[in-house]
């Protein structure tokens, strides 16, 4: 199974990259910035040009994979663009092309309850595009998580993963 990991650079998705390479999977880091991801590519993975907010650039990197893990969302700090051009158009491109691929397997990540926080426009996209997924005819599995906890992991968690000092 070859794997197509969207969002490797994150926090999440520097983790599934490390542990796949682990398990002997071959991966596929779809990256926006070559030098930011060259660690990826240090631990084996190989990097291919893709950005969710130019659609256009997604299709080619499907080319050979059999299942995607997307760990990718915008952040909070992001402007609102980024929510609609990353987390809903470039989302559905990632589906689409998905699909067309026939992969095997499409593995999102999304925050616990999204439906209670409707009001807030990142958990309503993330709500939609959920149902965008189980609508259509791609095998997949969503992974809800009590959050993402950008601080408490980039603090803690990958430092003791890394078998790095805490501070």
């Amino acid at each position: 199974m070859s794997l197509l990991i969207v969002g490797g650079t994150g926090t999440l998705g520097r983790q599934i990259v490390l542990q796949a390479l682990t398990k002997g999977y071959p991966v596929r880091c779809l990256v926006r910035n070559f030098n930011k991801a060259n660690f990826l590519k240090e631990w084996g993975a190989e990097l291919i040009y893709g950005d969710l907010s130019k659609p256009e650039t997604i299709p080619p990197c499907f080319q050979g994979i059999t299942a995607v893990i997307d760990a990718s969302t915008s952040r909070p700090s992001d402007y609102l663009d980024s929510i609609k051009t990353v987390d809903w158009e470039g989302k559905l491109a990632l589906i689409a092309a998905a699909k067309v691929a026939k992969v095997k397997r499409f593995i999102f990540f999304t925050p616990t309850s999204v439906e209670k926080f409707s009001e807030i426009r990142l958990m309503k996209t993330k709500q939609k595009i959920e149902r965008i997924l189980k609508e259509s005819t791609i095998p997949y599995t969503i992974f809800t998580l009590t959050g993402f906890y950008q601080g408490l992991i980039e603090q803690y968690a990958i430092p003791i993963l890394e078998n790095l000092p805490i501070w």
